[in-house]
Order: C-alpha cells, then structure tokens, then sequence
C-alpha cells in the first residue's frame, strides 16, 4: 500500500536559471472511517494498516483519504490495496486454534485452586463456562468449549489478591496457573514438558 501525496499547491516551472522551489515537506495522508453514519479519524496509515490486520476495517467498511468528501467500501478504495480474501486475521480476544482446528473443540479440564474467601464466585464462571462438578475440596472438573486462556483470565477475575489456582487441560496437555508465586512457577515450568522423567 501506498501513500497518496496530497498536491496543495500547483507545480512550478522554475526561474531561468532552472533552479526550482523545493517541495513541500511530505505529510502523510489521513485516513477516516465511517460506520453508520459515524465519523472516526482521521488516522494515519500506519493505525489504517492496524484497524485492517485486526480486522476492524473489513471489506464492505467506508473509508476515505486525505480531503476526499466521498467515502468508498475499504475493498473498492482507488488509494487502497488490501487482500481481503486472504486468511481471516484472529480478532482481539477470539480463542487461538490449533493447526486443523476449524472450531474450539470441547476440552476436559482439571482446576485446582486455594481460595480463602469462598468460591462462589468461582465456581460461577466454571458453570458459566461449561457442565462442571466439585471434584474434592476447591478442586473441579469442567468440560467446556473454551479455551485454557479464556478460562484462566475469567477465573483471575474471581479471585482475591492472595489466592491461587492451576488448571490442566486434560484434553490438549495443556497448563495454566494464577498468582502461584515466582518460585513455583520456575518449579512447573521446568517439571512440565521435560525431557527428564528421573
């Protein structure tokens, strides 16, 4: 993608001489995007070229340049050379999928937690998040379409500053923990996935 030079002044001839006025310093065009009937921007290129790989400015979305007054669909901009049809770009917050995967499969999952001010709101999310039973103690066993980082960041959100929890996904091998401490998380990180069974 290129920038469009916006031409503020008409081209000169120069003097006799051949000697020609410099040109202006070079200003980048501005970008603005409308959805229904909204204005946003203007945004440089570069925060354009952001919006685009987020998939926030997607093909049927209204954007124009610089001064133009007209807006044209974002796969239709004379100014913009953006492959939409290429492999759709994971949007902030959608689940990362495995090679193959075209859905979120559903996991079996194992937590494990030290909460010192009741679980309500933990086994809230757990049974928000799927078809849950306590195991023993403040352990539980959930099945769910999410995945271990949705899972780990709505648990965090549950908890107090002093208490913890680990979760396993039994399902793809996985791990996740929260606020274990920095000396048990060395300790797991060099215990899981290790080569070294003794």
């Amino acid at each position: 993608m290129s920038d469009t030079l916006e031409l503020r002044q008409p081209v000169e001839t120069g003097d006799d001489e051949g000697l020609h006025t410099p040109p202006p310093p070079f200003e980048g065009v501005k970008w603005r995007i409308k959805i229904a009937d909204k204005e946003y921007g203007p945004y440089p290129r570069t925060r354009l070229i952001d919006f685009l790989k987020e998939g926030r400015v997607q093909a049927g979305t209204c954007i124009a340049c610089g001064t133009d007054t007209e807006y044209h669909r974002a796969d239709h901009h004379p100014n913009l050379r953006w492959d939409f049809k290429g492999p759709k770009k994971r949007k902030f917050g959608d689940p990362r999928l495995d090679a193959g995967e075209t859905e979120v499969p559903v996991c079996n999952y194992f937590i494990a937690a030290r909460l010192l001010s009741g679980n309500e709101r933990f086994e809230r999310v757990l049974h928000e998040a799927g078809k849950m039973t306590r195991a023993a103690g403040d352990m539980w066993v959930l099945r769910s379409k999410q995945t271990i980082q949705q899972l780990r960041n709505q648990l965090t959100l549950a908890v107090n500053p002093h208490e913890h929890f680990i979760i396993v996904n039994a399902s793809k091998d996985r791990l996740a923990w929260y606020n274990i401490g920095v000396e048990n998380d060395i300790a797991v990180r060099g215990v899981w996935d290790t080569d070294e069974v003794q």
